[in-house]
């Protein structure tokens, strides 16, 4: 299931992945691998290390012990320029981040103009196929503020396609909707996963795990406890710490 650490064809690969806050360790060395175009999502109880393990994955959290290597670049190693990884490396947050003062567009153009350097007439040109995209056209000139949760989240993850990633990373992005917002952002990964974007999904949404994931892990109390195929996982569990988690949660 998990490639080897010599499989060069891993778009990420995790090896020993440690993490501490002071004495807490909250991830107790991680192993895993993400193939191109896998969509691998983690479930597990809160405080289980999900969201700090997706958060390794492009260095928001300094790395304790271990390797992270996305795209062959080890984010460990002193020298590998983190902002030209990240680049390739989309995040969608549990809260928006968006910027208040800018219009719906202009938060999806400033990466692409700042970072990458793309004229702004290129910018609003791909940012207005992004919002065509995720639905929301017609809000490019609206402010966050007036945005309903669902809205604000599909933006935000137009925002991070607009510097067009290989890999896609999604730390609860449903949590903070209310529950009749939640299908639509739901909508926009599903069709990002039918285009084979590679991504990595932490969710309490196993509905949708079981439907969309190639492979789901399940993490408890910092540690990967199993992983297998959504019908592994939701139909077949080991571990009796999954069997207690999915009793409660399905």
């Amino acid at each position: 299931m998990s490639a080897t650490a010599t499989d060069k064809s891993a778009k990420i690969s995790v090896r020993g992945l440690k993490k501490s806050f002071g004495s807490n360790e909250v991830l107790k060395g991680l192993d895993v691998d993400v193939a191109e175009g896998e969509v691998v999502c983690v479930i597990g109880p809160s405080g289980s290390g999900k969201s700090t393990f997706l958060r390794c994955l492009n260095k928001l959290e300094d790395i304790t012990a271990g390797t992270v290597t996305v795209n062959g670049f080890d984010l460990t190693d002193a020298k590998v320029d983190l902002n030209t990884v990240r680049q390739n490396i989309g995040m969608v947050f549990q809260h928006f981040n968006l910027f208040p003062h800018m219009s719906v567009i202009q938060n999806i153009m400033l990466a692409p103009v700042e970072l990458k350097k793309l004229d702004k007439a290129g910018a609003r040109e791909k940012a207005m196929e992004l919002l065509r995209r995720v639905g929301l056209a017609e809000k490019a000139d609206a402010r966050p503020a007036s945005l309903s949760g669902g809205q604000k989240q599909r933006v935000a993850i137009a925002r991070a396609l607009a510097m067009n990633p290989g890999i896609m990373l999604f730390d609860e992005a449903t949590s903070a909707l209310d529950p009749e917002m939640v299908g639509e952002v739901l909508q926009v990964i599903r069709d990002l996963a039918a285009e084979g974007m590679t991504m990595v999904v932490v969710t309490h949404e196993m509905g949708f795990a079981r439907e969309v994931a190639d492979r789901v892990i399940f993490m408890d109390a910092g540690y990967i406890c199993e992983e297998g195929t959504p019908e592994a996982i939701f139909s077949n569990a080991q571990q009796p710490r999954l069997q207690e988690f999915l009793a409660k949660v399905l």
